[in-house]
């Protein structure tokens, strides 16, 4: 048979090259012997991702020349690409809408409602607890709380008062000093008369002067005592002596000696008075 011949000639020029050297057939079987040994040594060596780039590779030169591009077959292409796209966007995902149905459905709403109901009764259960620890502990503590209430009360009103008598007791020892001042003040007045347009400059600069200071007493709720035409009261004024008026009735104050002062009710020094007999 035909492969007999064949194998047996290709054994023989396995064997015995030389004796191929006059025949034709047995160069011709060599030849796609030596070529079938290549492609095997070429297959052994190289590397199966390059077998599969080459495929991929034809495979795609074969796709573009079975699809030439034309402006039709573009135009088609785009348009169903367009196509998709919006059947794509139109269509909502599958996992959102099963999102959106369970939330929504009734039994987990129901479930929901629940859960609120046994938070809201857990609340209130703890409030009356803290509501029953709260009368207990006013039964226990209220009474003491409120004597310690009293007490701080008391100790602030006591400081109010403590540092009100300390502001007043300093105005007071600074306007005794002061008045006396103004005694000088006084007597200067009543003893000098200005004569001449530079002793009268004299009298309106202390005149100012006075002035000043008895709006001071004013800001330090300092005050003078009423004489002329007031009753006699032992407590601000203090009598000189007593003689008969026409002028004010018996028991009023006809005459003042020296100013009396006073920082709110708090007598700084009794007025020196003359009372009608």
């Amino acid at each position: 048979p035909p492969s007999l011949h064949v194998t047996t000639t290709r054994e023989s020029i396995i064997h015995n090259p030389r004796s191929t050297t006059n025949n034709p057939t047995a160069t011709m079987i060599r030849q796609l012997f030596l070529l079938s040994s290549i492609a095997s040594i070429d297959a052994f060596l190289t590397p199966p991702s390059l077998h599969v780039t080459n495929s991929v590779a034809s495979s795609w030169q074969s796709q573009s020349v079975r699809y030439p591009s034309s402006p039709l077959h573009a135009e088609a292409s785009s348009d169903g690409d367009a196509t998709a796209d919006d059947a794509a966007e139109a269509t909502p995902a599958p996992a959102a809408e099963d999102e959106t149905d369970i939330l929504n459905s009734p039994a987990f709403l129901q479930r929901k409602v629940e859960v609120l109901q046994s938070d809201i009764t857990a609340l209130e259960k703890e409030i009356e607890e803290a509501n029953a620890l709260l009368v207990a502990g006013k039964e226990e503590w209220g009474s003491k709380f409120d004597m310690v209430n009293r007490e701080s009360q008391y100790m602030k009103e006591r400081y109010v008062k403590a540092g009100a008598k300390g502001t007043e007791m300093a105005t007071v020892d600074v306007a005794t000093k002061i008045i006396n001042v103004l005694d000088i003040y006084d007597g200067a007045f009543n003893a000098v008369e200005a004569a001449t347009n530079e002793e009268v400059e004299i009298v309106d600069a202390y005149q100012k002067t006075y002035d000043m200071i008895l709006d001071a007493f004013v800001v330090l709720n300092v005050t003078k005592v009423e004489t002329v035409g007031e009753e006699f009261d032992h407590n601000y004024h203090q009598a000189m002596m007593q003689m008969p008026s026409d002028e004010y009735e018996e028991g009023l104050v006809s005459q003042e000696f020296a100013k009396g002062w006073k920082c709110g009710e708090k007598l700084i020094r009794p007025a020196m008075v003359v009372v009608a007999a």
